[in-house]
This record gives C-alpha cells, sequence and structure tokens, in this order.
C-alpha cells in the first residue's frame, strides 16, 4: 500500500475511535457494542502503523493481491457482525413476546379485580 493509503487508514481509525469513545459517554452506544467497534479501530491503526503487515498476512494466507486480502477480512467482519446483530434480534424477540405475554396476564388480573370490586359494591 502506499504511504497515502496508510495515512488514510490512520486517520480514518484515530476518527472511529474518536467517535465510538465520544458516543460512549452519551450514552448513545452500549459498552459491548463499543468494544466491538474499538477492537476494529486497534485493528486498522495498527495496519496504517505497520505498512507491513497487511502484506506479511497476505503472504502467509496466500493471496497474491494484498488488498483482496483487506476486503476478505472487511467482508468477514461485516458477515460475523450481522450474524450477531441476527442472534440480538432473536434473542430480543423472545424477551418482548414473554413481557407481552405477562403485560396481557397482568391486565386480564386487574380487569377481573375491577370486575369484581364492581359487583361486591352493588
Amino acid at each position: 500500500m502506499t504511504s497515502t493509503a496508510h495515512l488514510l487508514i490512520a486517520i480514518l481509525a484515530v476518527t472511529a475511535m474518536l467517535l465510538i469513545i465520544r458516543l460512549v459517554r452519551l450514552q448513545a452506544l452500549k459498552a459491548k457494542y463499543s468494544v466491538l467497534w474499538l477492537t476494529v479501530g486497534v485493528v486498522l491503526a495498527v495496519a496504517a502503523a505497520v505498512p507491513g503487515i497487511l502484506d506479511w498476512v497476505a503472504d502467509k494466507v496466500g493471496v497474491a493481491y494484498q488488498p483482496a486480502l483487506f476486503l476478505l477480512l472487511g467482508f468477514g467482519f461485516l458477515l460475523l457482525l450481522a450474524m450477531h446483530f441476527s442472534y440480538e434480534l432473536s434473542r430480543l424477540e423472545t424477551r418482548v413476546r414473554s413481557l407481552a405475554e405477562d403485560l396481557a396476564l397482568l391486565r386480564h388480573r386487574l380487569d377481573r379485580k375491577s370486575t369484581d370490586s364492581k359487583q361486591e359494591e352493588k
């Protein structure tokens, strides 16, 4: 990679890490997700700070075109991220369903008590 590309990656990594820290401080991003994104920022910072690391990893993996490795890693990350969010969505859907059922039972009990108390007043 050229020095311009490394500089661009370094700027993006620092900007991303500062943005993530700001979002956590504003409580707009949960801490468990911030760890994920800070890890991405650190990986990008290392890739920018050590210019030959991407070439070295590409050689070890057997990828002839080094930017293709970068794209492959990005695609793999996005795939894992999509799977993680699917897991979280499924978990939250189950939780919402359980809470809705609990709410329906509580409303039913409240309505029944209200009806019973009205009948006792008569």
